[in-house]
């Protein structure tokens, strides 16, 4: 491990991915091959990586190659994530995600660091940003957020699935689609589904009065809906953002990261031209700690000096205009 890499790990400590639970279980099989597989199952805590490499090094000694890693994991602890992808890697070991198997969060970065890596139709892989020890939002967080896009990279991840990574706050969930998966090399195994699998108790209930979205062809439209229980998360509507923007921008999302010194704020927006050929973004608000005070998804008329933008934790919007200068200001409605 180089120097760079072990800077990114203690800037990871006590930094989670998942709510606290039980110590993940390790355990070792051996298949008619003569090689071993480990499974880990359950949420990563402090000692994980520990487990794991005792578990390879029992299968070494007993003069067995481990050669898979199968997982179903909602994430948890970044730092034991790490250093198990780190042993995953060191050892050339495929990882797998069966087809009811879930690998989110700290997982991801498990699964991805697989030599090969497969995954059953119908598994749930996700990803998202870090928080704190206790859910919280922090300039910490924010920074082993941009570690883990760091990593992601270094294991190939491609740079779509990073940004969703980025863009995701940890109370969210982004799953990615069998297409996503095989674009970082994933081989999928089984039959393929096309029904929506129940989604796995790491998804966020949607606040009162959310938007909703909608999908026409390739177009994302936002809107008040009376009905919270169906609505989209923000997980979703970046998702589908994302897909939009990347198509428009050969492949790579149109992303942009602004900070307001006076204000104490950053934004990070998500560009995207909609079906209407309006210029369309979805804006999340940072304060100086990293944690998001506004998620908005705006439009702009086209001249590009007057947006609408909706809260999506509210569903109240609000109109902007810019001046000579490039100044966005709130105006009241005549």
């Amino acid at each position: 491990m180089g120097k760079s890499r072990s800077s990114v790990l203690i800037s990871l400590v006590l930094l989670t991915l998942s709510t606290h639970g039980h110590s993940a279980e390790v355990k070792v099989g051996v298949g008619k091959s003569g090689q071993a597989t480990i499974w880990i199952t359950g949420e990563i805590v402090p000692g994980d990586a520990d487990k794991f490499l005792q578990s390879v090094r029992q299968a070494n000694d007993s003069g067995k190659f481990v050669a898979n890693v199968r997982l179903d994991s909602p994430g948890g602890n970044l730092l034991e994530g790490v250093k198990i992808a780190d042993a995953i890697r060191f050892g050339k070991t495929s990882t797998n995600v069966g087809k009811t198997a879930v690998c989110a969060s700290a997982c991801f970065l498990m699964f991805a660091a697989g030599s090969t890596k497969n995954a059953g139709y119908g598994a749930q892989v996700g990803v998202h940003g870090a928080s704190g020890e206790n859910g919280e939002e922090t300039a910490a967080s924010g920074a082993a957020t941009v570690s883990m896009a760091k990593i992601g990279k270094e294991l190939g991840v491609p740079a779509a699935i990073i940004g969703r990574m980025v863009v995701t706050s940890s109370q969210d969930m982004v799953w990615l689609s069998p297409q996503e998966l095989q674009s970082m090399g994933v081989t999928m195994m089984g039959r393929p589904s096309q029904v929506t699998p129940p989604v796995a108790n790491l998804q966020q209930t949607p606040p009162n009065a959310p938007l909703s979205l909608s999908s026409s062809g390739s177009g994302v439209t936002a809107s008040r809906t009376s009905k919270p229980d169906t609505a989209p998360t923000w997980a979703e509507m970046v998702n589908k953002a994302m897909d939009r923007s990347a198509s428009q921008n050969n492949g790579k999302p149109l992303l942009h990261r602004s900070c307001q010194p006076e204000l104490k704020v950053c934004n990070i927006g998500l560009s995207y031209v909609d079906n209407q050929g309006k210029v369309a973004f979805l804006k999340t608000v940072e304060d100086m700690n990293g944690k998001v005070i506004v998620r908005e998804a705006c439009t702009l008329n086209e001249f590009k000096d007057v947006r609408i933008c909706v809260d999506w934790d509210t569903g109240i919007s609000h109109r902007d205009m810019k001046d000579s200068s490039g100044t966005w200001s709130k105006v009241a409605d005549q």
